[in-house]
């Protein structure tokens, strides 16, 4: 009698029990950033049309990210475009085509270059010291910068070893942090516009945003887009020229095409919520620009999932 009654509690328990569907671990950033944000705006959207569970993480930022993808950690992680590329150069074997997809590209965010006032490099001849003496804004070539030493911090450090790496300028890129008052070397960033810590610098007087010329940049690295930023220079606000790098959710992909489902379903989400996800004043404001990247037909030139059908039809 024990057992017979034990067998139907077993049985209750094996009818009742919840399945648990397969968690995907996304990587963003931290927890204060815009892609840990856009990362929750995702799973609040999407979740219902995924067959697995959503599974944000803060995290480093891109460079993390993309070697969480390649040690199994991530299945799918917000990656900036120039670090994929570079990567990809750099190890083509792990970061290729056929194992890394796009599911949807996310934001722009500005490249800055910031050029202490009298800078001269060695060699340069008072070059760069004629061109960033004064207040205004200049005309500049990344090629001045060859073989000289730029400082960066987080993220960026790679982002000024992917120019350094395009444009062959063998520059020497030198972890540092947020200091106006170190005049030494020019300092790369890369941020939303208008970033803090660029105004940070800039409202110190002792520096000057490099224009960057997008018709010069293109020819070597067609994955920078054009862009023009805004910053109070001088108590005016100046336009100054430069290139933008795009963010991208890339996730895993299988030669198995059933295993690529949920990469599918989760890109057809975003692509018919987008709007939404705009006009949400609960979510990131970076879903309007977007909204106008898709919206355009805008694509990267990486290898992207197929939408799912179904969860397209839903929308329809």
């Amino acid at each position: 009698m024990k057992m017979k009654l034990f067998a139907v509690m077993l049985s209750a328990l094996i009818v009742t029990a919840p399945i648990h569907a397969k968690t995907l671990n996304m990587g963003t950033g931290g927890s204060t950033g815009n892609y840990f944000k856009m990362g929750n705006d995702i799973k609040s959207y999407c979740s219902d049309d995924v067959s697995v569970d959503l599974n944000v993480e803060e995290s480093g930022g891109s460079v993390e990210n993309l070697l969480g993808l390649m040690n199994k950690k991530y299945a799918l992680a917000i990656v900036q475009e120039d670090v994929l590329h570079y990567n990809a150069k750099r190890s083509p074997k792990k970061v290729n085509r056929n194992r890394l997809k796009v599911l949807t590209g996310l934001h722009e965010e500005s490249v800055h270059l910031l050029i202490p006032k009298g800078y001269s490099p060695k060699g340069s001849g008072n070059i760069l010291s004629s061109l960033f003496g004064g207040d205004d804004k200049k005309k500049f070539t990344l090629s001045m910068l060859k073989n000289q030493e730029v400082g960066s911090w987080g993220g960026s450090i790679v982002s000024a070893e992917a120019l350094s790496y395009f444009f062959k300028l063998n520059l020497h890129v030198k972890e540092t942090q947020e200091n106006v008052n170190n005049t030494s070397m020019p300092i790369v960033l890369v941020g939303g516009a208008p970033y803090q810590p660029v105004k940070n610098y800039l409202d110190s007087g002792k520096w000057v945003l490099a224009s960057l010329d997008y018709d010069e940049i293109k020819k070597d690295a067609p994955f920078y887009s054009k862009q023009t930023v805004n910053y109070e220079i001088s108590g005016k606000v100046s336009p100054v020229q430069t290139v933008g790098v795009r963010a991208l959710l890339i996730g895993k992909s299988f030669r198995k095409e059933s295993r690529n489902k949920p990469m599918s379903q989760l890109a057809a989400c975003i692509y018919s919520n987008v709007a939404d996800l705009a006009d949400d004043p609960d979510t990131s404001p970076n879903w309007a620009s977007v909204y106008d990247y898709i919206e355009d037909d805008g694509q990267s030139d990486w290898a992207y999932f197929p939408l799912d059908e179904q969860v397209m039809k839903k929308y329809e």
